[in-house]
């Protein structure tokens, strides 16, 4: 289904991704063969089309990621990355600017890995545990009445942009170094991610918002 400006999610990331000028290689994994060619047209690699038991809800990210570097040095056997990139379709107001701007920190901060967030609105210290009784519990009692200038502001990652070294992902299997992993944030209208018709929906709203 095309978004707002009249792109699908895929090939509006991928032609983000092409027009920074960040990566040697733009490569699309799906499973579906006219994404695919959809995802060719907009200038990504789409050297193979993802098996059927990475293409579930079962399939994590990670594993998907891995599958698609095995067949990328299939075809340049010679080379191995220095870094990969996860881009994930579901953020469709990922801009080339951030990409860009998660980059320069990336390389900047000589991070083995990093992730795009998005500053938390609500507190741990603030929040209740209530049981079937409906008794409430707050997780902190001087928590509970601390104003919001005490406490310290936390990110959660909006899967947007993932950043890792090859050689750390080969050995680790993992996206996260966290004795050495950084963040770029984003602002929460540039987070949304996609789950539901909501989502969808409100998407379009800050983009057409955008335009006008």
């Amino acid at each position: 289904m095309p978004f707002a400006d009249g792109d699908s999610l895929t090939v509006r990331t991928i032609r983000k991704a092409v027009e920074s000028n960040c990566f040697s290689r733009v490569l699309l994994s799906t499973d579906d063969s006219q994404i695919a060619a959809d995802g060719k047209a907009a200038g990504a690699l789409v050297p193979f089309i993802r098996p059927a038991d990475l293409s579930g809800d079962q399939a994590s990210s990670l594993d998907v990621l891995l599958h698609a570097i095995t067949e990328l040095k299939k075809l340049f056997k010679e080379e191995n990355p220095g870094v990969v990139a996860l881009l994930q379709v579901t953020s469709p107001l990922l801009s080339v600017r951030h990409i860009a701007a998660a980059v320069e920190t990336f390389l900047a901060g000589g991070f083995n890995s990093l992730s795009s967030m998005v500053a938390v609105e609500q507190y741990p210290e603030w929040m209740f545990r209530v049981n079937e009784n409906h008794h409430a519990t707050p997780e902190s009692n001087a928590g509970i009445i601390c104003p919001t200038d005490q406490i310290p502001v936390r990110y959660i990652e909006n899967g947007a942009i993932y950043l890792v070294r090859y050689e750390w992902l080969a050995e680790h299997r993992s996206l996260y170094d966290f004795a050495r992993h950084g963040c770029y944030a984003m602002s929460a209208e540039e987070s949304v991610d996609i789950d539901t018709r909501s989502d969808w929906e409100y998407a379009e709203f800050l983009l057409r918002r955008r335009q006008a």
